[in-house]
């Protein structure tokens, strides 16, 4: 009861807050993501790209590592994690209308600047390198021949049931925009078969100047709470290879051929697996092209820890 007292005397929470705040159950995420370079993506690989939607996944690498540069000359301030936390489709929009530049490669070790903490009823909060605790798994994995980092990032959320849980968007590596398309094809084969141009009805080219990025590693996590806590990942790893397809040739006026021609192509290797998963238990999700090591941790909960500093400010 004092915890609570305290925190409406000072005005930290109204009773709507700490209502919400007292039901809420926070936990600790962190993920390892490596590849196993010694494999083949064409024998593991779907031949048709198939990608997850990530527009209202909540994102907390871009804010690190995405500078807007015409924001500022509209008015924009452009959106850091907590908004891409709570308003995500807000955030997608100002995208739309503002250009944004970003680092050609993002690294595999994702973390912020210095330690952070969850807050009652805020969005999820990006950790700090010092609050990893991956580094012992981390240096095994990295001494086994074949393995290479892909992505490794800690965080603090609250859990919610499915219907309200968010999933946590993951990225990280080179971006491949340059080279080769969404879809996997190269950049030179779909502006050829995109030759035509695309018109509004008031003659204006419809044209997007600047290329979605493509991530060597792009996808989804997301966690959620019904009695045990569950996760699902939508992840997918890109690779290039050689993609075999028919063309038809025209030899003569009546007559036309099916051919075989190779191509380079970009492909995404899924992972995809739904789990119910113990909290603070390490689980390894396997693939043949990629690993991934999971703990959601117990931790102190977000509003136990602002009651014990309005209670150490107080005495």
């Amino acid at each position: 009861m004092l915890r609570q007292t305290l925190l409406i005397l000072v005005g930290f929470l109204s009773i709507t807050e700490l209502a919400y705040a007292q039901d809420e159950r926070w936990f600790e995420v962190e993920v390892y993501l490596f590849e196993r370079s010694n494999a083949d993506p064409q024998e593991q690989a779907p031949q048709q790209v198939q990608l997850g939607k990530t527009s209202k996944a909540v994102d907390l690498i871009s804010p690190l590592f995405s500078t807007n540069i015409t924001g500022a000359s509209i008015g924009l301030d452009g959106c850091s994690s907590h908004d891409w936390a709570t308003n995500s489709d807000e955030c997608n929009q100002q995208l739309k209308s503002t250009q944004v530049n970003h680092l050609s490669q993002i690294p595999s070790n994702i973390f912020a600047p210095e330690p952070q903490y969850g807050v009652p009823g805020g969005p999820a909060v990006l950790l700090s390198d010092s609050q990893n605790q991956f580094q012992d798994i981390i240096n095994k994995l990295s001494r086994e021949r074949g393995n290479r980092s892909l992505f490794h990032m800690t965080w603090q959320q609250s859990m919610l049931p499915r219907h309200k849980a968010k999933p946590v968007r993951l990225f990280s590596g080179q971006d491949y925009a340059s080279q080769y398309e969404l879809s996997g094809q190269t950049v030179q084969s779909h502006q050829a078969e995109s030759a035509i141009p695309e018109f509004d009805f008031f003659g204006e080219t419809l044209s997007d100047d600047k290329p979605k990025p493509v991530w060597k590693l792009d996808g989804t996590l997301n966690i959620y709470l019904n009695h045990y806590l569950y996760v699902e990942t939508a992840l997918n790893l890109r690779k290039e290879g050689i993609k075999t397809v028919g063309i038809m040739r025209d030899n003569t006026h009546l007559n036309e051929t099916l051919e075989s021609v190779t191509t380079p192509f970009l492909f995404a290797i899924p992972l995809t697996q739904n789990r119910r998963v113990r909290s603070d238990e390490i689980h390894y999700f396997d693939h043949p092209d990629m690993g991934m090591i999971l703990q959601i941790r117990k931790m102190e909960q977000p509003i136990d820890r602002v009651a014990e500093a309005v209670s150490t400010e107080i005495n």
